[in-house]
């Protein structure tokens, strides 16, 4: 485990650099699917999409992670958010299947930097005896950033009753373009401890000799791979059997955010409490529930409800994954940690996902939307089991 070292203080600039990173990555995140549907995508493009999509937010993290740990989190933060700002603004005037995974794996790759140097700032601000409660609170506050621009998206399309067109998402991508400028601008007046480790170096041996790490690891990459297998259909259910609007899609959103915020602190307590274990299971087994309902949903309320419980299990996995890396990591590798554990999850889900999409293409030309609901069927056992894997995880916590 991380030596004992004394916290930062929160301040504010810190919560608003969160909230309004949330809104930029919570918009592309959200809207993702809808849109290569909207652009024509067929079955397998759109596992491509999706796919290629979590291997960019995911596999450069080592890089990036190691060189946060190296020059500081706060120069790769702002380095990405603005170039993440640029990425944005070009994808809202695309509208081709391939040309819009170029744009798309161009944005996620920018969040990539991000994201390890984000988790390891918040281990600047989490002490060891309440790091789950803390964590909770700063997730919890960001997380409003996502949520007000669901509202935003919800409100602005509400009386919308035509089909979604990429046309529709134009206003949402310029709005998280403008959103990645400004968190650059804030996290620039936010604390950190300075790098302690040797400027360009990646420990590789370091990181693969932890075995509590290499479980970890191994659990994160078959659990992706299965529930992967459900990204590219999901879509297919919303906008082409339910045929939801863009007010419905940002309805569901909405829901799953506003459970997500509520929850976090709750959660955050609980990982402080029970230890990081069960959250982490009760996270990865929830998640077989969108499956299920999205496969036999006959109306976007199903869909509604789902999404809602789906935020909690999101809640979840967001406060617990990151703190049990925090847990497990010295202070000078927090980053790294982080980010291998991140770029487990990107490689499974895209080879779940783009496997899946391109075996499955033949059968759901042939079956349809009945051919979507067993893909969906399976994809939904399969997170179910391998949730429970995560028993076998190292109590970071306890064992420390």
């Amino acid at each position: 485990m991380g030596e004992v070292e004394e916290e930062l203080k929160g301040s504010r600039a810190l919560y608003l650099s969160g909230a309004t990173q949330s809104v930029s990555d919570t918009i592309i995140d959200r809207f993702t699917g809808t849109i290569a549907v909207a652009a024509g995508a067929t079955v397998a493009e759109s596992g491509l999409i999706n796919g290629g999509k979590q291997l960019a937010l995911n596999l450069p993290q080592v890089i990036f992670g190691g060189l946060a740990d190296s020059i500081g989190k706060k120069r790769v933060i702002i380095a990405g958010r603005l170039l993440g700002g640029v990425a944005l603004s070009a994808l809202a005037f695309v509208d081709a299947p391939l040309t819009l995974l170029v744009f798309i794996i161009a944005v996620s790759v920018t969040i990539s930097m991000v994201t390890p140097a984000w988790g390891s700032l918040l281990g600047d601000y989490a002490g060891e005896s309440r790091r789950g409660t803390i964590i909770g609170r700063i997730n919890s506050v960001s997380q409003v950033g996502g949520l007000t621009a669901m509202v935003i998206a919800l409100i602005s399309t509400i009386n919308q009753a035509s089909p979604v067109s990429m046309t529709s998402f134009k206003p949402f991508l310029l709005l998280a373009s403008a959103s990645s400028f400004l968190s650059a601008i804030l996290v620039s007046f936010t604390s950190e401890r300075p790098p302690t480790t040797r400027q360009g170096k990646f420990d590789f041996s370091a990181l693969m000799g932890d075995k509590r790490l290499r479980r970890f690891l191994l659990l994160c990459f078959i659990f992706g791979v299965g529930a992967s297998t459900a990204m590219p259909f999901s879509s297919y259910i919303t906008v082409g059997k339910l045929r939801m609007t863009l007010w419905q899609v940002s309805a569901t959103a909405v829901a799953n955010l506003a459970c997500n915020v509520l929850s976090q602190r709750a959660l955050g307590r609980t990982l402080d409490r029970l230890g990081r274990r069960p959250v982490l299971v009760f996270s990865r087994v929830a998640m077989a529930s969108s499956c299920f309902v999205y496969a036999f949903a006959t109306s976007w309320l199903h869909i509604l409800a789902v999404e809602a419980f789906i935020g909690i299990a999101l809640a979840a996995w967001s406060s617990g994954q990151s703190t049990y890396m925090i847990d497990l990591a010295p202070s000078k590798l927090r980053a790294t940690y982080l980010a291998a554990s991140m770029t487990a999850v990107g490689v499974s889900n895209f080879l779940g996902s783009y496997v899946m999409g391109s075996l499955s293409q033949g059968y759901i030309a042939a079956t349809g939307y009945t051919g979507i609901s067993m893909a969906l069927i399976l994809a939904g056992f399969l997170r179910f089991t391998l949730g429970f894997l995560f028993l076998t995880a190292s109590e970071a916590k306890l064992e420390s």
